[in-house]
């Protein structure tokens, strides 16, 4: 009995030994472990619920704790430090979907992430059952008088196939919109609440204003306000971290114990906060509510306290801000979690097969040649399988699912990386007021420098101007005759050189984007663009594919599940043996 509470106790301590159970494959495998009398797949199945039970195991000795730490290996955990490195980015590596040309030559020419490329297996057996199908009607030529006729029968079902496929798409693709407006809609309510609250922060005053052109004249932020808002962003970014866990798979790995102590060390959470979290009475998938709360309930002490100015629509605003949030994310799990009837799918797909399969019959019935059937029959299934296979993709927009490559979803780590650079993006934009408060209130006789023209100003006197300017550098070049000005000579050539390159960069840069790639990349990290016009076929996001830092998000989940599994079994392995001996 005491030993059967051990195992309790340390199944409970270590949740990573329930995870698995929720895999086939990895309870077939833990079966086979324990049952040596199962040789077969047969009775994996039956065994699913042997990582809950306790009668089987009072036999095994339990591992020290100690033991059980230093058997696991590092690939989880660096799983999940793959997953943090592109959480913690504050510019992303690629578009939120893939970019690409308009013109036809270019969307032509390429290959992976196209239905072609989804459907191309699908098309070669229906050409296989064409070739079936043909022979058969030559060597039993009277099954033709059997289907006389037939091609008016599928000429009928094509048309309410068709019709019915076209509308399943348009909701399909609704769905898939859906998710993508209410992901940046989330995301501007964050920067909402960010914008308000450092508008709203305490600032301290300059002493004097006896130079309005000086940077010492400027306005700024209270060490303790500053601090309230450092903070605040932490938690939006730590609320969309998991709100993203509990939406897709590929971040799930986050919610786990592992993950959650991980976070602890890449400077995420702290240990009470994540104390509180993991001992709250809420779900590991509803967490991020908890972080939100902390976030609005520190904005409203904060002005409590006296570090954030503002009267009753202070927290009417921010209530409105925290309202809007957590109603996006409620609408997120609704669409993922009903998008779409399963009988519409169910008809959709028994269409879009009947009208594949009895093409064949109908073309050979009706006496058309074999190289036109099959040409016929791959036609139909690239073009309606593809549309049908499209729609199940826009019904998954975060690749949640296995059924298709994932090629191109709705890239998380981008909308993270954009929420990240925004939690911090208006207290930066606000670090220092121009105009402080003191010139407003002296009568505003140190606000005529700020005037400027309405209509701006004109050439002709920008020219004199920059006359003017060029007159005073003239008289540098004469001191730089005795050595005076090589110096400052050297730093405007380095200036105008990095300006230079600064302009090319914010040229060069796509429309919309939320950081400018080149000028805003963190500093040793390499953007990996997708544009078919700078990466030829895309190869540098297949390179960095092929090395692991970019797999499809499906297979991160999977991944990481492959990599518990086999550290469970290890741990189960390495106890067997100490039994034994």
């Amino acid at each position: 009995m005491t030993r059967t509470k051990k195992w309790v106790a340390m199944i409970l301590c270590n949740p990573r030994f329930l995870v698995v159970a929720f895999s086939p494959s990895t309870s077939r495998r833990l079966s086979k472990i324990y049952n040596p009398v199962c040789k077969s797949r047969k009775c994996g199945i039956s065994r699913i619920q042997m990582v809950f039970e306790v009668s089987g195991m009072d036999d095994m000795p339990l591992p020290p704790v100690h033991d059980v730490e230093q058997s696991k290996t590092t690939s989880t955990k660096q799983i999940i430090d793959n997953i943090l490195d592109e959480c913690l980015r504050y510019s992303a590596r690629r578009p939120i979907m893939i970019q690409f040309d308009p013109a036809s030559r270019a969307i032509m020419r390429h290959w992976r992430g196209t239905v072609l490329a989804e459907t191309y297996k699908p098309a070669a057996w229906m050409a296989l059952w064409a070739v079936v199908v043909f022979v058969l009607f030559q060597r039993y030529p009277t099954c033709v008088h059997f289907f006389k006729g037939f091609h008016k029968i599928w000429g009928e079902l094509l048309a309410v196939t068709t019709f019915t496929l076209t509308f399943f798409v348009n909701e399909a693709y609704s769905c898939w919109r859906k998710c993508l407006d209410i992901c940046y809609t989330l995301q501007g309510r964050l920067n909402d609440l960010s914008m308000a609250l450092a508008g709203c922060a305490k600032r301290v005053e300059p002493s004097s204003f006896s130079d309005p052109n000086s940077d010492e004249t400027t306005s700024k932020f209270t060490p303790q306000s500053r601090k309230i808002l450092t903070i605040i962003a932490r938690y939006i970014r730590l609320f969309n971290i998991l709100s993203y866990a509990s939406f897709t798979r590929s971040h799930r790995p986050l919610l786990t114990p592992q993950g959650m102590r991980q976070m602890i060390r890449r400077g995420l959470l702290t240990d009470k906060e994540h104390s509180i979290l993991i001992n709250s009475r809420v779900t590991a998938t509803a967490r991020h509510n908890v972080v939100l709360m902390w976030a609005f309930r520190m904005a409203i002490d904060a002005r409590k306290a006296g570090h954030f100015e503002g009267g009753f629509g202070y927290e009417q605003n921010i209530l409105l801000r925290v309202e809007e949030i957590r109603s996006c994310g409620n609408w997120m799990e609704c669409i993922l979690r009903g998008r779409m009837p399963f009988g519409y799918a169910h008809i959709v797909q028994v269409l879009v097969s009947l009208v594949t399969w009895l093409y064949p019959i109908m073309a050979f019935s009706s006496s058309t040649s074999l190289q036109i059937g099959v040409i016929g029959v791959i036609f139909l299934t690239m073009t309606y399988q593809g549309l049908i296979d499209l729609s199940k993709r826009f019904l998954d927009p975060f690749h949640n699912e296995n059924f298709w490559d994932g090629f191109d979803p709705i890239r998380v780590d981008t909308l993270i990386a954009e929420t990240n650079a925004g939690s911090r993006r208006w207290m930066f934009g606000l670090e220092d007021m121009p105009i402080p408060l003191q010139a407003i209130q002296d009568s505003g006789r140190d606000l005529d420098l700020f005037i400027l023209p309405d209509e701006g100003i004109s050439a002709e006197e920008a020219s004199q101007m920059e006359a003017a300017k060029e007159t005073a550098k003239a008289a540098m070049m004469e001191l730089s005759k005795q050595g005076i000005g090589e110096d400052r000579l050297e730093d405007e050539q380095q200036i105008f050189q990095e300006e230079f390159e600064e302009t090319q960069a914010i040229l060069s840069a796509p429309p919309g984007a939320d950081f400018v790639p080149g000028l805003d990349d963190v500093e040793g990290e390499e953007e990996c663009t997708m544009y078919p016009e700078l990466n030829e076929d895309m190869k540098a996001c297949e390179d960095k594919d092929d090395e692991g830092l970019m797999s499809p998000p499906n297979e991160v989940f999977d991944l990481y599940m492959e990599s518990l599994t086999e550290e469970y079994e290890d741990v189960l392995r390495q106890d067997t043996k100490e039994e034994h001996y």
